[in-house]
């Protein structure tokens, strides 16, 4: 099949939970003897030699009054000249709005996968396109103009439902997870902790994600004081854009050489087509490798759908300490490779880590469990889901 993943943004310039998916799946149907290609991002002429083993399609961004009226014409060309099977928009808007306004005419399905503020509404923090109320309508009327959705968690079906989709077009597909990367490491423990300006002996609690109050992250920086009277080598490292934001309260309760702010790591060249294994480590990879235990500490029923670093955290072999909502809940079996807390209660939090990083024999036992149960979440299976999903939806248009 010629499948077009239509996005808003890529890799290497956004390096996301929705551009690794879309990554990935292309991978991995290039693999299956199809033939992918990502449409949409920006960049054409600075990413223009970069080879991810696959076509991609970097129209000239254009900014002003008609972006929706130009996006639509860009996707019509690039069809006309390129061909199309399967279009699988990986944005509610504006591409899903755009892709709904194709017309009943088309003879390929349009398939819609949200993955996030495209589709969840939190109004506490202020998250979610839909609390803008023109956004609002129009990501309906995407939602409404698909002839599948997809959704990676309850919570991700929930909010379809909410913006009035109709249940029986939607499929549970879940987000997936390279193994191999992170299956073994180059790097040492006492590498990873000079990087990270943390003693070698630290006992890393890892949680990965950028800045959002719905994340959590205030919680688990105040469960700190009370792991640390228990475990004095525990350290916290946050990884993700925007974690400056945090340091008003680490300072406030005097963790400054407590919990590291990590920021980003470029891509690694792993996700590049292009043979050679680079000079820089795969920071991220190795970080996960060398922790003893991943956290996942969102607060609200919907700041997440199934989260990717969660899934590698899992990979690389670590138990993980997840808040009691959508999305962790499907994969985290309490007591078996993880324990499920209460969300927002930084007590439970700090109980919680406390009894994996105190206990050897539980930490080991968990993080294989770990290990084995993603093993059905690899990129492979889940692109098989998602051509099973292709062939549905043709097989629905071409009855209608």
């Amino acid at each position: 099949m010629n499948i077009v993943l239509y996005v808003p943004s890529f890799l290497p310039k956004t390096l996301g939970g929705r551009e690794l998916v879309v990554h990935y799946l292309a991978k991995s149907f290039r693999e299956l003897g199809h033939s992918p290609r990502v449409l949409g991002p920006a960049g054409w002429w600075e990413y223009r030699n970069l080879d991810f083993g696959y076509p991609v399609h970097r129209w000239p961004t254009l900014r002003g009054h008609f972006v929706e009226q130009i996006a639509r014409a860009e996707l019509m060309l690039d069809i006309a000249l390129f061909g199309c099977d399967i279009l699988h928009v990986h944005a509610t808007y504006p591409q899903g709005y755009v892709s709904s306004k194709l017309g009943k005419g088309r003879r390929f399905p349009f398939i819609l996968t949200p993955h996030g503020a495209d589709i969840h509404m939190v109004p506490e923090v202020g998250y979610g396109l839909r609390l803008n109320a023109e956004k609002d309508q129009k990501i309906r009327k995407a939602v409404g103009g698909a002839d599948m959705l997809t959704a990676i968690s309850a919570s991700v079906e929930d909010s379809l439902l909410s913006a009035g989709a109709d249940p029986d077009r939607i499929l549970h597909i879940p987000n997936g997870v390279d193994l191999d990367r992170f299956a073994s490491g180059k790097l040492s423990k006492s590498e990873v902790c000079a990087k990270l300006g943390l003693p070698s002996d630290a006992k890393i609690i890892l949680t990965i994600g950028r800045y959002e109050p719905r994340k959590g992250q205030e919680v688990l920086i105040k469960a700190m004081p009370r792991i640390l009277e228990r475990i004095k080598q525990a350290r916290l490292v946050i990884i993700g854009k925007k974690t400056e934001a945090l340091n008003g309260l680490i300072t406030s309760l005097g963790l400054q050489d407590k919990v590291c702010l990590a920021g980003t790591f470029s891509p690694p060249n792993i996700l590049l087509n292009d043979g050679q294994d680079g000079n820089e480590p795969d920071w991220l990879a190795e970080c996960c490798r060398q922790s003893s235990v991943y956290v996942s500490a969102s607060i609200d029923e919907g700041a997440e759908g199934l989260s990717l670093a969660l899934l590698e955290g899992m990979a690389a072999g670590l138990p993980v300490v997840a808040t009691r909502i959508s999305g962790n809940k499907d994969v985290i079996e309490d007591g078996r490779n993880g324990f499920v807390v209460t969300p927002g209660n930084a007590n439970d939090l700090a109980n919680a880590l406390i009894n994996v990083l105190e206990n050897e024999d539980i930490r080991t036992e968990m993080g294989e469990n770990s290990r084995k149960g993603v093993e059905s979440y690899a990129w492979i299976e889940v692109a098989k889901q998602y051509l099973r999903c292709y062939e549905d939806a043709r097989s629905r248009l071409t009855d209608k």
